[in-house]
């Protein structure tokens, strides 16, 4: 089962490399730092480069986030995100707030989760309450038998509150595997698909999260 799962990744993470050429994709690069406070408390620092498909740089992110986990099968979350859009004329600069309650459920060796997001949505250097999106995402993962690397797929929608509209979803295919007590690295595969006339775009992410 493990050979079969990671002979699939290879081959998965193979044929999108090979597309590195093209205007359709990117590499997302994120590195998480947690510290958790008292029982139910986390607080993250969370920056993260986004490369084109040429490999330069597209975008800096740089996101501070409060989690809260009342119970086993319940979170909330709320973050600031402060992006830098490097652009040919000048970098763009957009601010997001955002809230996240996630719900969880864990069955056999799977496990399940419905997360929640409510977000502005930003054009500018300061923060916009025009325009919101609610983006709903669910994840489902497998804990495989005595191996550390687990693999999940996930499915996100962006709904456009102003327009009433849909403008965009996400499925991600990956693997996370812990290393010790405190470190965790994962990669996935992500397709991004707009319901408007835009490109679909193909990504790379690797991850990189510390807790302490």
């Amino acid at each position: 089962m493990r050979r079969c799962i990671a002979l699939f990744l290879l081959i998965l993470f193979s044929s999108v490399h090979s597309w590195a050429k093209t205007e359709k994709f990117g590499t997302w690069i994120e590195f998480e730092f947690t510290k958790k406070l008292r029982k139910k408390f986390e607080f993250s620092v969370i920056p993260e480069i986004r490369l084109q498909d040429d490999f330069t740089v597209d975008e800096y992110i740089f996101e501070g986030k409060l989690s809260y986990d009342p119970c086993k099968f319940l979170g909330f979350a709320t973050s600031y995100r402060y992006s830098t859009d490097v652009k040919k004329n000048g970098n763009e600069i957009s601010q997001y707030l955002v809230f996240d309650a996630t719900g969880k459920t864990e069955f056999d060796r799977f496990d399940g989760s419905l997360r929640l997001r409510f977000t502005n949505d930003s054009d500018g250097g300061e923060l916009q309450w025009e325009a919101f999106y609610l983006r709903p995402r669910v994840k489902l993962g497998y804990n495989i038998s005595n191996w550390k690397t687990d693999p999940y797929i996930s499915y996100e929608i962006y709904y456009d509150l102003q327009h009433n509209d849909f403008y965009k979803n996400r499925f991600d295919i990956g693997v996370n595997r812990k290393i010790g007590k405190l470190h965790e690295v994962g990669v996935y595969y992500r397709l991004q698909d707009y319901f408007n006339d835009k490109n679909s775009v193909n990504i790379l992410g690797l991850n990189y999260c510390l807790k302490f």
